[in-house]
């Protein structure tokens, strides 16, 4: 220990050290990473996306992560799962550098996979005459060779090699290759073989990604333990009608609309996506290779024009390809809805949440309220799959006709006594809650079967992230002279942003705390004000729900609605 100094200050001197040594150590590897890229660029002339530090390389087809030279080493260290590809209704790769654009002065693409770089070249004709109309007359052109080494096994070692864990070549399948990622369907590794006569057994043929990665001896053990050999190269041909539609773009798309677009949502046979300034010009174009590659399943494909907005969070859509028909059939886990896309708000991401609730809230038999239900996704899952009744409310006229009509073709009892939608103002809806139940208690008795004036719900859902908080001083008409147990669940929805001082689920608690219980005034904010609603029994819980832009989050906080908050909202400061 140095003399004259304390112990702690000398710990925290050797971890400054540790520190600065750490980041001189990340500098120089960034700096060494930095200049193979270049010099790698400067050698092969061709365009690629990567990423320093963090290495978050994206290629543009619908493919996984790839790192070059020492990215590959540090890709070990971080791991790949930083990028993430959406296999569901929300599709493709969106890229990291929303400002690419291409260095080389080329018609091709360079797509830098794990084990080599292939190089994608756009159509050789003039790009501006390609579209909707003529498009697929490229096909011959949009197809993809590919050379794969192969080695051949007895047919009797296929499904070992192939499916077991411990399998010495299953790294090193021809599937496995970032060309093949997005394909559909899947290429076949396995082929058959032609044999000479004097074969005593039957041999198969199992494309591989790189011969020459698989190390001599893993071959040599492959040779001895399952008598494999070496076979001539084996060409896979990629029709377009097998390609992701990012690839197909890339292609087909002049410069100024590169990269293509780089996701899409599927409601029903309807896909919308959200086309950029550069891509607006060739949105015919785009629309109809979607059309054509996610057939059967889609009949219509739009644009969303504007943001959602107005009383109903609708938007505009512009029909790029496709009939003009907008009313669609969407299952979600066993449960069919009806509605029109145009009419009512919808989001898809959302599914994640819906299940969510009916798994850990929901429990049989409970009676849901729903402030915002929209077309009822959430009430006609708990009703069919739970048994839940129901009590809700939407100020969309059309969103509740199809509410109704969904739960119907679901085989619920649409009825004031177990299904009960009614459009109208969330506020007034919520009071209503507790007036009727203050006004019949004394007269109606409570029922397990029936949804009566006399029963509070067990949940409340308020999924209107633009100001759900504001609606929560209509609890104030609850009833707080009797002692609910449990006492009802309310869950918030709203959009919050972190600040120096606290998180975003923390910036949402205190937006509820002042929706419920206002101190200050709007002049004060109040903040960290969630262990005091804790002290009146509320219990809050907070969860993030999704990203809704940079820095701004959906979360949902949950709270009990205790006899001790009603009565402090009623103005009872006294226990």
């Amino acid at each position: 220990m140095e003399r004259g100094r304390s112990p702690i200050t000398q710990q925290l001197r050797v971890a400054a050290r540790k520190k600065k040594r750490r980041k001189n150590i990340s500098l120089v590897i960034g700096i060494i990473v930095g200049l193979e890229l270049c010099l790698h660029q400067m050698a092969c002339h061709t365009m690629s996306v990567h990423a320093l530090m963090r290495p978050q390389c994206v290629v543009q087809h619908h493919s996984r992560c790839a790192f070059l030279g020492r990215q590959q080493q540090f890709a070990s260290k971080w791991g790949s799962s930083r990028i993430r590809n959406h296999h569901s209704k929300l599709m493709f790769i969106q890229p990291i550098n929303s400002n690419w654009k291409p260095i080389n002065k080329y018609n091709n693409i360079c797509f830098h996979t794990r084990h080599h770089s292939t190089t994608i070249t756009r159509l050789q004709a003039d790009l501006s005459t390609i579209n909707e109309s003529n498009w697929q007359s490229f096909s011959n052109e949009l197809e993809e060779t590919l050379e794969l080494p192969s080695i051949s096994v007895p047919a009797k070692h296929i499904h070992w090699l192939l499916s077991n864990k411990d399998s010495p070549i299953k790294s090193f399948l021809a599937h496995t290759m970032d060309e093949f990622e997005g394909i559909h369907p899947k290429i076949k590794v396995v082929r058959n073989l032609d044999q000479d006569d004097d074969d005593d057994q039957v041999r198969k043929r199992i494309l591989l990604s790189s011969a020459e990665l698989i190390p001599d001896d893993t071959f040599q053990l492959l040779q001895e333990k399952y008598h494999a050999r070496k076979e001539d190269t084996f060409n896979i041909c990629i029709p377009h009608h097998q390609q992701p539609v990012t690839r197909i773009l890339s292609k087909i798309l002049p410069e100024e609309a590169q990269p293509p677009p780089s996701s899409y949502e599927q409601v029903g046979h309807v896909v919308h996506v959200n086309l950029k300034a550069q891509h607006v010009g060739y949105g015919k174009l785009i629309g109809s290779i979607l059309l054509d590659r996610l057939q059967p399943t889609t009949k219509t494909v739009v644009n969303k024009l504007g943001e959602v907005g107005g009383p109903f969070r609708t938007y505009q859509m512009g029909l790029l390809a496709g009939e003009d028909d907008y009313f669609v059939h969407v299952v979600e886990h066993g449960v069919s809805l009806y509605f029109d896309l145009r009419k009512v708000y919808w989001c898809t991401r959302l599914e994640g949440e819906r299940t969510y609730m009916l798994k850990n809230e929901f429990q049989p038999n409970q009676i849901i309220a729903d402030a915002f239900c929209g077309c009822g996704a959430q009430l006609i899952r708990a009703a069919s799959k739970k048994g839940c009744r129901v009590v809700a409310n939407d100020l969309n006229p059309d969103a509740v006709e199809y509410c109704k009509e969904s739960a119907r073709k679901n085989g619920i009892d649409v009825s004031p006594g177990n299904f009960d939608v009614q459009c109208g103002d969330a506020r007034e809806f919520i009071m209503n809650l507790g007036m009727r139940m203050s006004e019949s208690s004394s007269t109606t008795p409570s029922s397990d079967t029936t949804i009566n004036a006399s029963k509070l719900p067990h949940h409340l859902l308020l999924n209107f992230p633009l100001d759900s908080p504001s609606f929560l001083n209509a609890l104030r008409w609850w009833p707080s002279g009797e002692v609910m147990d449990p006492p009802p669940r309310i869950h918030v929805y709203t959009f919050a942003r972190g600040d120096d001082e606290r998180t975003e689920a923390e910036v949402a608690i205190d937006m509820v705390a002042d929706g419920l219980l206002p101190e200050g005034g709007y002049s004060i904010a109040s903040k960290f004000r969630g262990d005091y609603l804790n002290e009146l029994g509320c219990n809050v819980e907070a969860r993030e729900i999704r990203d809704a832009a940079p820095g701004k989050l959906v979360i949902c906080v949950s709270f009990s609605a205790s006899r001790t908050l009603l009565r402090r909202m009623q103005g009872d400061f006294f226990d």
